[in-house]
């Protein structure tokens, strides 16, 4: 008899089951030819012999023999059914070790399908050549810092940008990090803030409505807030979701108060999840103490020039003389080195990171020099080198896994 040819749902059939302990019975087969009848008739007169399974004893005795008393079966191609059976099947019956609690399901699963590469020239190749190349290192980091900037945060909280000296990035740092924390979690309501009085936060934003600026002033002024709505109509709105508060300078109100400060971060709080606040370098200042006192996480920034990362210090080692919360602040903090320049400068960046690490044990992220960003005008994010936005995913990422969930 002419097998018919195997059909693809089989085939694949076959290939998903390939490894289950007895995969042949989930295909389906063409039904075996039945056995050949006896040529010769059995004569008359002959012993029959007795069914299969029934140990010698006619159909008749077998039929009232009492529970029990019939002979073990062994069935041809398959192992005799255990003592045992009915009992739950562990790992260790089937030789491999027991799983343990942390486990991952997709761990154990073999040759399943997977995602395939999506960023780099893996990701180019698949789409050009209809190929399915896996995932390298660097984009598997890259996932896992988008998962730790994506964990939800139970209370509202906010991260604070400050630097000892003036041009150190604070600005594009609030900016681009809001940005790319707004980007990757569309979930989370983000919100930066200037709290510098000559601060130009509005300034660089690359906004997608004709919205005006508002300054902190004038929203913390306004006691009329009673709706999300009237919240946003002071906040400038950037292609990322990234909404934007500026300093007294956005619309020419007065200078801010410790209390207004305190009135304008309760009121953002009431409808955003992560509010930044970009600092000015009046640390005398009320309004600079009630920022830190509001911050639940600290950005410190300088950039690659050495009076910039000397003044840095100089700001720790202060902070550290005020003690208290302070201190706990300086704990956890982050630091951003930021290239000003193109090429390579005159300071040994990894030398002064090596001296962050030895002296305050604080990760450190390099920010390198980017053209748009040195053009000091309106950013967005979508016009920043590759080797730019990588970074901020970077800082993004250590700023969102040391903030406390509570």
């Amino acid at each position: 008899m002419t097998v018919p040819p195997e059909q693809p749902n089989v085939r694949r059939m076959r290939d998903k089951y390939r490894n289950a302990p007895a995969a042949n019975d989930f295909i389906d087969r063409p039904a075996p030819a039945p056995p050949p009848a006896f040529t010769d008739p059995i004569p008359n007169g002959a012993p029959v012999p007795p069914p299969l399974g029934m140990g010698g004893r006619t159909a008749a005795a077998a039929q009232w023999a009492p529970a029990g008393q019939y002979d073990d079966v062994t069935v041809i191609g398959r192992p005799a059914v255990p003592a045992d059976f009915g009992r739950p099947v562990t790992p260790t019956d089937l030789g491999r070790p027991a799983a343990t609690a942390d486990t991952g399901r997709a761990e154990r699963i073999i040759e399943g399908r997977t995602e395939g590469a999506q960023r780099g020239w893996r990701a180019k190749a698949n789409k050009m050549f209809w190929l399915h190349l896996s995932k390298g290192a660097d984009e598997i980091a890259y996932d896992q810092r988008i998962a730790q900037i994506r964990r939800t945060l139970r209370a509202p909280k906010r991260v604070g940008v400050v630097s000892g000296k003036g041009s150190a990035g604070k600005t594009a740092i609030a900016l681009n990090m809001g940005a790319t924390i707004s980007s990757a979690h569309r979930g989370m309501k983000v919100a930066a803030l200037s709290i510098d009085p000559l601060g130009n936060l509005t300034d660089r934003v690359r906004k997608v409505s004709d919205q005006t600026p508002a300054s902190v002033m004038s929203l913390a002024s306004d006691q009329d807030l009673n709706r999300a709505s009237d919240v946003s109509s002071y906040l400038l709105t950037d292609k990322s979701g990234l909404r934007v508060l500026g300093a007294s300078t956005a619309d020419g109100a007065g200078f801010l108060t410790a209390e207004k400060l305190e009135r304008a971060l309760g009121e953002l709080s009431k409808w955003f999840d992560l509010s930044i606040l970009d600092f000015g370098l009046n640390i005398d200042s009320q309004v600079y103490h009630q920022g830190l006192a509001q911050t639940d996480q600290l950005v410190l920034a300088a950039s690659t020039a050495a009076d910039s990362i000397d003044e840095l210090h100089v700001l720790i080692e202060t902070l550290k003389r005020f003690g208290g919360r302070y201190v706990e602040l300086l704990r956890d903090a982050v630091v951003v080195f930021t290239q000003t320049r193109p090429g390579k400068g005159h300071i040994d960046v990894a030398a002064e990171r090596d001296r962050i690490h030895t002296s305050y044990q604080l990760p450190v992220v390099t920010i390198p020099w980017d053209e748009h960003i040195s053009e000091g005008g309106p950013m967005s994010l979508d016009l920043l080198d590759e080797d730019t936005r990588l970074p901020f995913v970077w800082l993004a990422a250590e700023v969102m896994s040391r903030l406390p969930a509570d």
